[in-house]
């Protein structure tokens, strides 16, 4: 995991958002395991599904993310970028 997250002045909305795609992207089924079952991708709604606040909460963060680089959200489909292209957060 990336521990830079924890640095950047984040919400703590942004940071537990984070934290989810990032193990949803951990439990991501090994195709080199013998394993026949595809992995799903990690959308929004699937994410919405698991976090436990306010769908508005939701949004901040995931526009917070996005805005500084960390998440991709191409067509509702989500991914964590590498930390070194992130921007920091302008306060």
């Amino acid at each position: 995991m990336p521990t830079t997250i924890f640095d950047l002045g984040l919400s703590v909305e942004a940071v537990s958002l984070f934290l989810l795609i990032e193990g949803l992207e951990g439990n991501r089924i090994d195709p080199d395991k013998n394993c026949t079952a595809r992995p799903q991708p990690i959308t929004v709604e699937s994410c919405l599904a698991k976090w436990s606040g306010g769908e508005a909460d939701f949004k901040a963060a995931l526009t917070e993310l996005t805005a500084i680089g960390a998440l991709k959200n191409e067509h509702s489909q989500l991914s964590i970028t590498k930390a070194d292209t992130w921007k920091t957060k302008q306060v």
